[in-house]
Parts: structure tokens; C-alpha cells; sequence
């Protein structure tokens, strides 16, 4: 092979068709790239050990070098993936911006035990696809790890991905939850109706929470349901709903305070799942407008009020959050991702009027400018 590489050497173009066949049936991928960056060097007329570095090249030809690296990263992480090198495919194809390859290859596979770790980091970890790499984080490693896996990580996903994962959590812990309950009345040779859910057995079997029983970890229970504030799909509600109605009917000890404002756990939950669904509406309002104003958010965060901001942007009353921002958050105070902006909310209601207004009374130049181009 090299007597036929130093043959061609008076061909540039046949000598790199030739090195890179070689280099692809032998499984070299990485000198394979670094052969593509080679040639495209060549073809430049650009030294090829390197030396020349981007900075220094005019900006015509750094484009064209540039746009070969990225040439390289998707054939090369291509070829890695077709291998199932799916690690070492995500070094070249992220800088390519080819998450979507790495995606529809993940879809088609089933995680071994010797594969599941790697797949898990890449789908999960490293972001290319959250929600299937957290169903596969519940599948090998249960409930409990993968819940505080979530909880360490789920900050810095994206909104839609922490949104995914919940989906996920929220259908397996209830999944796993009627299930234990069917198989509790099972064994008691109660008669279990194939389509009764959580709730309906609950209401015909009251006796099943008695003495402190409960049929899931508690914990879990609660921790799924505070994930489950950020849905708003109707049929994932119902069966949020259908948790915290049961962890509701466990004995106080077990139904653990959360943070202001949900410190009576499962009601406030319960109020604020069904007003989502335009369920009781009024009494969930009225009570997250009171606590949005009675909580001193300087001594307890500003939680109280971005969950009121929250809901009346949920049912529809964007305007009304409009006022109640500009009169519960403070200037130049940021509320958190969670919390729709000022800007959100003129432009779900169309107050552009009153947005430019509270922009004017908080000396927001900025603020002011973008509303000006959005109206």
C-alpha cells in the first residue's frame, strides 16, 4: 500500500482517493479526518504540517478550511457511527452540528448492559437526546437513581428537555404505582375493573391507606409530583392529578412539605394541576395571589410569585400577569427561567401599550426598544 501511495504521488487527487479507501476498510477513522484536512490543505495550497494557523490565513480561505473541518466531522462521524462508535461519532458530529444523525441512529438502538452507560451519557448528558436517554437511565438503574440523577442535571437542560423527562418520570412512577395498587387488590382477591384508574380505586377500596399503608416510595412520590409542575399537556395532568390525589390520602407524616408556595404538598398541587386543566380556576387564584403576597421574597425567593405568574398565564390572563408583575417583582430583579418575561406576556395578551409603560416607569431602555420593534 505505500509503495502504491508513493506511486500516485505525481496525482494528489488519486493518492487521497486511495490512502482514505485504505484508511476506512481498516477502521482508521481519526487519521481519516485528519487525511480529508490534509487534502483540502493541499488543494488551498496551504502548508501542510499546519503551521499556518486560521488567524492567519485571509478570510476566503479560512471560510473554505473551516467549511472542509466541517466536511470532515460529518463523514468521519458518519463512518463512526455505521461502525457503532457512537462516542467517538459525537466528537465530530457535534462540532458539525449533526445532532439530529446521532439522534435517529440512537432511536434504532437497544442498550446492552455493556452499551447502556455510554448511551445514557450521550443521549442524557451530553444532550442529544434527553428524553429517550432518561428512559433508559429509568430502565437499567430504577427509580431512585434516576430520580436523583434528574435532579442534579435537570437545571442545565434546556426548558423542553426538562420538560421530556418529566413526561417520562410522570408515566413510569404512575405506571408503577397502579400497578402496585391492582396487585395489592389482587391479592386481597378483590375484583380490579381492567380500565379503573388510580383514583376510582382509591375511592372504592378507602381501606387500602389504612394504618399508614402506602404502595410506592413516598419520596418519590413527592418528587415526581414537584417535577410535575411543568406540564401542561392535559392527558399527563390527569395523571399528575392522579398522584397527588393519592399521595394526598397518605398519613401526614409521609406527605413531606415542599418549598413556598406548595408547603401543604398535595392540595396546592392538586390546585395548581387542576386549574392547568381550567379546573376550579378561581379558588387555585385566589390562593396563589395570596401567597404571592403575604411571602417576604427576600427572606424565601420569589417562588410565590413566579407560580401565580405562572397560572394566570396558564388560564389565559397574560394581561392580568402583566399588572401583577409590574406590582409584585421587583426593578431590575430577575425572576427565573421558569417565570414568564414581561415581553412573553405582552405578546400572548397584545398589551404592547402597557408594556412600554411599565418598560418606561422601570427605566428599562432596553425592554422599551425591543417593545417598540415587537408591537
Amino acid at each position: 500500500m505505500f509503495d502504491q501511495i508513493a506511486a500516485l504521488s505525481h496525482d494528489a487527487g488519486q493518492m487521497f482517493q486511495l490512502a482514505a479507501k485504505q484508511l476506512v476498510e481498516a477502521g482508521q477513522f481519526h487519521q481519516l479526518f485528519d487525511l480529508r484536512l490534509m487534502q483540502r490543505r493541499h488543494e488551498l495550497g496551504v502548508p501542510l504540517d499546519r503551521t499556518a494557523t486560521l488567524d492567519d490565513l485571509d478570510q476566503p480561505l479560512r471560510q473554505r478550511l473551516e467549511s472542509a473541518y466541517l466536511d470532515a466531522c460529518r463523514e468521519v462521524g458518519q463512518l463512526l457511527l455505521e461502525a457503532g462508535r457512537a462516542g467517538d461519532a459525537w466528537t465530530y458530529l457535534q462540532p458539525a452540528c449533526e445532532k439530529q444523525l446521532l439522534q435517529s441512529w440512537l432511536a434504532q438502538v437497544v442498550p446492552t448492559e455493556e452499551s447502556a452507560d455510554e448511551l445514557i451519557e450521550l443521549a442524557l448528558h451530553q444532550g442529544v437526546d434527553p428524553e429517550r436517554g432518561f428512559a433508559w437511565l429509568l430502565a437499567q438503574r430504577g427509580t431512585c437513581n434516576s430520580i436523583t440523577e434528574l435532579e442534579s442535571i435537570c437545571g442545565s437542560l434546556p426548558m423542553k428537555d426538562q420538560i421530556a423527562c418529566t413526561t417520562v418520570l410522570v408515566r413510569h412512577l404512575h405506571k408503577e404505582l397502579l400497578d402496585n395498587v391492582r396487585g395489592h387488590l389482587e391479592r386481597l382477591e378483590q375484583d380490579v375493573p381492567e380500565s379503573a384508574s388510580l383514583s376510582e380505586l382509591l375511592a372504592a377500596h378507602p381501606d387500602l391507606m389504612d394504618e399508614g399503608a402506602y404502595h410506592i416510595d413516598t419520596s418519590h412520590l413527592a418528587t415526581t409530583v414537584r417535577f410535575a409542575r411543568l406540564l401542561t399537556e392535559p392527558a399527563l395532568l390527569r395523571l399528575s392529578i392522579e398522584l397527588a390525589n393519592y399521595g394526598s390520602h397518605l398519613t401526614k407524616d409521609l406527605q413531606y412539605p415542599d418549598s413556598i408556595p406548595f408547603e401543604d404538598t398535595y392540595p396546592t398541587h392538586l390546585l395548581l394541576f387542576r386549574a392547568t386543566l381550567n379546573q376550579d380556576v378561581d379558588q387555585a387564584l385566589e390562593y396563589f395571589a395570596r401567597r404571592a403576597d403575604e411571602v417576604e421574597f427576600d427572606q424565601h425567593g420569589t417562588s410565590a410569585i413566579e407560580t401565580y405568574l405562572i397560572l394566570l398565564e396558564r388560564v389565559g390572563r397574560a394581561d392580568v400577569a402583566l399588572n401583577e408583575y409590574a406590582r409584585l417583582v421587583p426593578d431590575n430583579y430577575a425572576l427565573s427561567p421558569y417565570a414568564p418575561t414581561l415581553a412573553q406576556l405582552a405578546k400572548i395578551s397584545s398589551c404592547w401599550d402597557r408594556y412600554l409603560e411599565i418598560c418606561e416607569q422601570r427605566a428599562d431602555l432596553v425592554g422599551f426598544a425591543a417593545g417598540q420593534l415587537s408591537k
